[in-house]
C-alpha cells in the first residue's frame, strides 16, 4: 500500500489493468488507500464513515 506516487510507470500500469479487470479489486484497492490515509493522518473521526462505505 505505497502511496501512489512511489509507483514505478509499469507498477501503475500493471494496477490499473488490474482495477479494470475486475471492479471488486478496485473497491478493495480503494477502501484499503483511505483506509490507509485516515491511519497515516489520524484522522480516526472519519473512520465510521469509512466503516459505511466498506459494508456497500
Amino acid at each position: 500500500m505505497r502511496p501512489r506516487e512511489t509507483l514505478t510507470e509499469s507498477q501503475e500500469e500493471r494496477l490499473l489493468e488490474v482495477r479494470l479487470a475486475c471492479p471488486d479489486i478496485a473497491h478493495a484497492c480503494d477502501l484499503a488507500r483511505t483506509f490507509a490515509d485516515l491511519v497515516r493522518h489520524q484522522l480516526g473521526h472519519l473512520l465510521l464513515e469509512w466503516v459505511r462505505q466498506a459494508e456497500h
